[in-house]
């Protein structure tokens, strides 16, 4: 695998908010859903609620965000507590009153929240970078008909290593009190040191090779950085640990696996048609950049002081999103997957 270009490790590019209406999916959403109900339920307000989105995109200004929260309808919301989702009988009616349930669920930080956002057209639903943001079981009537529901995240016994599980983004970065098993997990399958142009902490000859461990790579990285501890003023390796870990989480540090028996059939899946469905969905045809307005900015030592949110990543995620920019010579715009949903922000 070549390595990455260093100096785009640590560039970030901005997207400006596009808007909710231009979310891809809720047409084939709703053709699921028309299949799966075989016309039990009416489900002509969703369409006409879709319809209306499209023309919107299609006719409006290019507004901003805010407008679209004020002059949007209003959307009824529920919160329900464990025990009032418990069954009473042991039956229950399906679709009962004529109306169908479209549920979320699935580990942390997956986006169940950002697509209750793109279904709906703007932001109903608070969303966070930080996993278990969702408290509460709450519902959410997209049109008289429809009814979404968003849960907390679960996480369910994994044969995974809880390694990969953190860098998957199902556990909070800053709750983990034991951060270096997972650097060392990423740093064995992707070269780190390379990619961030560290330099080891022992080694006196730079030209000379030396061997690395996950304890090697966060002290170079807070060296680099100029993480230091308060009171001793020695380089603050669980800081750096956690910044790793971070980018690792952002994608600017990519760590992805192919699907078991990919490899042996890649030409057949390169060639699939639903993969082309999807890179059309996704919008990356075309030049890297194309159709895109993006910010690039080098991050300097000013903008990755990040004293509070090492400390603490329960945030709101407020601004602009962060996505890791395309490789080099990349004939395909490297573009979030999950931008379909439309804007979180």
């Amino acid at each position: 695998r070549t390595p990455q270009d260093p100096s785009s490790v640590l560039k970030k590019s901005r997207r400006r908010g596009r808007g909710w209406t231009r979310a891809l999916g809720p047409e084939q959403l709703l053709r699921a859903c028309e299949a799966i109900t075989a016309g039990k339920v009416d489900l002509s307000s969703w369409r006409e609620k879709i319809a209306r989105d499209v023309a919107g995109a299609t006719w409006g200004n290019g507004s901003g965000e805010e407008e679209e929260e004020e002059d949007g309808p209003a959307v009824l919301v529920e919160q329900q507590t464990d025990s009032a989702m418990e069954p009473t009988g042991p039956t229950r009616e399906r679709y009962k009153d004529g109306v169908v349930t479209i549920g979320c669920v699935g580990f942390p930080n997956v986006g169940k929240s950002s697509l209750i956002n793109g279904l709906v057209g703007r932001k109903v639903v608070s969303v966070s970078r930080t996993p278990g943001h969702t408290r509460y079981f709450q519902t959410y009537f997209l049109t008289p008909s429809v009814k979404l529901c968003d849960c907390p995240g679960l996480i369910f016994p994994s044969l995974l290593p809880r390694q990969l599980q953190v860098l998957a983004g199902i556990y909070p970065i800053a709750q983990i009190q034991e951060p270096y098993t997972a650097v060392g997990y990423l740093a064995s399958r992707i070269p780190v040191q390379v990619l961030l142009h560290l330099r080891h902490p022992e080694a006196k000859d730079p030209s000379a090779e030396h061997p690395w461990c996950a304890w090697d790579i966060c002290e170079a990285w807070a060296e680099k950085r100029g993480y230091k501890t308060a009171k001793a003023a020695r380089n603050d390796v669980y800081r750096a640990a956690n910044s790793l870990l971070r980018l690792a989480l952002d994608g600017r540090l990519s760590l992805c696996f192919h699907p078991p028996g990919y490899n042996e059939q890649k030409g057949t899946w390169e060639s699939h048609p639903e993969t082309t469905e999807l890179v059309v969905l996704q919008g990356r045809v075309g030049p890297a950049g194309e159709d895109e307005e993006e910010e690039e900015e080098e991050l300097s030592s000013s903008c990755e002081e990040e004293g509070e949110e090492d400390r603490d990543a329960d945030e709101e995620g407020e601004g602009d999103e962060d996505t890791p920019t395309s490789a080099p010579g990349s004939s395909l715009a490297a573009r979030n997957p999950y931008a379909l949903l439309g804007e979180d922000e």
